[in-house]
């Protein structure tokens, strides 16, 4: 009941939200700039109180009766990286791309080119699994690029850096650029590409 009870929260949250973001996107080019990136973080958090909190109420309606579901989001705005994120957001869906798309186009057991073109290719099925437009499709490419990037800087610097002291700080900068990234494919993710690109330009003031 708890867990049914936080998912039934979570979409109410998202919910309004989502009102809260569609009055001010349609005065977005007027609005102060402190409230654009409001905007801008509002949007993550809807997208992940939303996907969260259906999953929460699937789990929780399981539960009561009987069944055991996996758990499908683990604090996903806590990584540090690309691969990290996917291996915490929408836990499912990305399992079953790796499955059932990327191991079965040779995966990690092929040339570079070929791991990054496989790469690509299942996070652009990623995409049309949301849904057929061009903004679904770019935004699953966007990330197939991070994960290629986070896999190519891991292979030649490791997961953080080779100087131990710089540990700490390098986490919370990984962390600041990762969410950053993510917050970005979600406005791409959200609105079609002419209007995400004007989002974005606005957040910088440009006009």
């Amino acid at each position: 009941m708890i867990r049914l009870a936080i998912g039934i929260v979570k979409k109410f949250t998202a919910d309004n939200l989502t009102l809260w973001i569609a009055f001010w996107t349609g005065r977005f080019d007027s609005a102060p700039l402190e409230i654009r990136w409001l905007v801008f973080i509002g949007l993550g958090f809807r997208i992940l109180l939303d996907f969260s909190g259906y999953s929460d109420m699937a789990i929780g309606f399981s539960r009561m009766m009987g069944v055991k579901v996996p758990e499908n989001f683990n604090w996903p705005y806590l990584a540090t990286g690309p691969i990290e994120f996917w291996r915490r957001w929408h836990i499912s869906l990305s399992s079953w791309i790796r499955d059932y798309i990327y191991i079965p186009l040779g995966g990690n057991r092929v040339s570079l080119t070929r791991k990054i073109t496989n790469g690509l290719i299942a996070f652009a099925v990623c995409g049309l699994w949301h849904g057929a437009g061009w903004n679904f499709i770019v935004w699953g490419l966007y990330h197939g690029i991070g994960i290629t990037v986070n896999n190519l800087w891991n292979e030649r610097f490791g997961h953080y850096s080779v100087y131990s002291w710089l540990r700490i700080p390098n986490r919370v900068f990984c962390w600041s650029l990762n969410i950053f990234f993510v917050f970005v494919g979600w406005v791409i993710f959200f609105y079609d590409l002419p209007k995400a690109m004007t989002i974005l330009r606005l957040l910088w003031g440009f006009k």
